[in-house]
């Protein structure tokens, strides 16, 4: 946390003639010259001097050895997936708060990276764990419905985001079931050489259901 703190401090002209002194200081012991003077360093300072100190401490900084770890293994935690799922779902907005809080004391304690840091810090955090539950919870009613036998009536306008490749995704199971068990109805129909009624749908239904509890 000391690099990471020091690292967002402002460069200022008092910093670069540290470091600059500390530059003639270090040639001077190098070269056995006492005095500094065969440093030749000027004590003004430039704008280049500001730019070159600057890069110097983004280099020191990049060899501290930081955790492999980034933000988006935290985020997939199990544990945390979990939390946020049952947050959106049940409308706590401030469990998703006190998560992302958890996530962040778990980065600075493993020592993540600065930038790993920052984006766990971020709104972003907070859309892409709601985004991401809602599209569970989603996928977590359509399975209900199509195990349920019913359709995708009025799902959309309940989870508007679903909206596109998903939502299409959606459809065809759903279509894919409903035209397997008119296939069964049909079968059962043609064994006794006649059309497909209701009371075939039905049963078809049930040998559908039937088949799908066989595969759990």
């Amino acid at each position: 946390m000391v690099y990471t703190q020091f690292i967002q401090h402002q460069v200022t002209k008092p910093m670069v003639a540290q470091a600059k002194q500390a530059k003639i200081d270090f040639e001077a012991i190098l070269f056995r010259d006492p005095t500094g003077a065969s440093a030749g360093a000027s004590a003004d300072i430039s704008p280049n001097d500001e730019d070159e100190l600057a890069l110097a401490l983004s280099l020191t900084t990049a060899d501290v050895a930081f955790s492999n770890l980034s933000a988006m293994d935290l985020l997939n935690v199990q544990e945390v997936i979990n939390t946020a799922f049952s947050a959106v779902k049940f409308t706590q907005p401030q469990a998703l708060i006190a998560l992302q809080e958890r996530l962040i004391d778990t980065a600075m304690q493993l020592n993540l990276a600065p930038q790993q840091i920052k984006f766990l810090r971020s709104a972003q955090v907070i859309d892409f764990m709601t985004f991401r539950a809602k599209r569970a919870w989603f996928n977590q009613e359509v399975e209900k419905r199509y195990h349920e036998l019913h359709s995708l009536d009025g799902l959309l306008a309940a989870f508007p985001e679903a909206r596109g490749q998903l939502y299409q995704e959606a459809t065809k199971l759903i279509i894919d079931r409903d035209l397997l068990i008119f296939n069964i109805a049909k079968a059962l129909a043609s064994a006794e050489s006649r059309l497909v009624t209701e009371q075939d749908i039905a049963n078809a239904q049930v040998q559908w259901q039937a088949s799908l509890s066989k595969r759990k």
